[in-house]
């Protein structure tokens, strides 16, 4: 089942059968809460509606209405795309929990490259103000890195609560 665009609306042209499976997934993304069979009717009611209007989508579409095999090949897209949000929504947790990962090591990484660099002119003159502002001692700054003074900015900006332990 994980060919469904090789296997329906084989009587197509591969332009056609793309456009209509773009369109199909998106209306089922749209609809999500119908069954597979409404669905179908859903469909057939807003092409209809659409021919009627002179504004037709797809009119390849509309000609095969009274084909039983164009209607299954639709009913088995629908089921097709539902088992694919079921499985986006199944692997959910286990993307949250990668993008996660990745971010932490963004942020080891970029510590590591602050730890071998000399800090900013910017940097230490922030410090100096802030020690200022919260007269805070501030700490020797001839083998300071710019990770070592972000660090300390922010423990003078955001304290570690201590517990009464």
């Amino acid at each position: 089942m994980q060919y469904i665009k090789n296997s329906v609306f084989l009587y197509f042209t591969p332009r056609q059968r793309s456009q209509l499976a773009s369109f199909l997934r998106s209306f089922v993304k749209k609809h999500q809460n119908l069954s597979v069979d409404e669905l179908l009717d859903k469909f057939i009611e807003e092409e209809n509606y659409y021919k009627d209007i002179g504004s037709i989508h797809f009119e390849f579409v509309i000609e095969n209405f009274s084909n039983d095999e164009f209607l299954s090949d639709i009913k088995k897209f629908f089921s097709y795309v539902f088992w694919e949000f079921k499985q986006k929504e199944a692997q959910k947790p286990l993307i949250l929990r990668q993008k996660a990962i990745q971010k932490e090591a963004r942020k080891r990484a970029n510590d590591f490259k602050m730890s071998k660099l000399k800090p900013t002119k910017k940097q230490l003159w922030y410090y100096e103000k802030i020690c200022k502002a919260h007269n805070v001692a501030q700490k020797p700054l001839d083998s300071a890195t710019r990770l070592d003074l972000k660090n300390w900015i922010m423990e003078i900006i955001e304290p570690k609560e201590e517990s009464d332990d």
